[in-house]
């Protein structure tokens, strides 16, 4: 499947992103990591997909253990649902950590398999995604936002709001063994 970027001006390089063709489909690459971590931003806060809170989405993964990162001004609506993360911090520096080989992660425990991204700006997301591509070239990192993302190991297609919202639903449903 060919997909363009959703920034025409997002020109990656000859190694781009392998498209997620279905919300099942990320719940089966999230379900094999060994140390997945959820990179959250500020669409999070107002954003739906479809009408459905984006905060609802983060809420579920949460529950299903995986540490969740807030940047961006996310934290308060993460813990008025419920979500107490890992730790609070620019993109920029939990980019940079991802980065380091010698980063043993928030819980000391050794460094993170996979990255998944969520609500983040398109050209901020796509920046820190590059920075990984090249730089922590043994790390997945998953977009999981609505616009193609070439510089991530896997995102979704661009798609519409109603697409969205079925992907990220089957995602959940997926991960929760449904």
């Amino acid at each position: 499947m060919s997909v363009k970027p959703w920034q025409i001006s997002n020109i990656p390089g000859p190694k781009t992103a392998s498209v997620l063709k279905s919300g099942e489909a990320a719940a089966k690459i999230i379900k094999r990591a060994k140390r997945p971590i959820l990179i959250v931003g500020a669409r999070i806060v107002k954003e739906t997909a479809a009408g459905e809170p984006l905060v609802k989405y983060v809420v579920e993964l949460a529950k299903l253990g995986i540490p969740v990162v807030a940047t961006a001004h996310s934290r308060k609506i993460l813990l008025e649902n419920g979500v107490k993360p890992v730790a609070t911090m620019p993109l920029i520096n939990i980019t940079n950590m991802l980065k380091d080989p010698e980063w043993r992660g928030f819980d000391g425990n050794g460094g993170y398999t996979h990255a998944i991204f969520f609500g983040i700006t398109y050209y901020l997301q796509s920046q820190m995604l590059s920075a990984l591509k090249h730089f922590a070239p043994k790390l997945v990192t998953i977009s999981l936002d609505k616009e193609y993302h070439p510089n991530a190991t896997w995102s979704f297609p661009n798609l519409s709001d109603e697409e969205w919202k079925e992907a990220l639903d089957k995602l959940v449903s997926a991960l929760k063994g449904g």
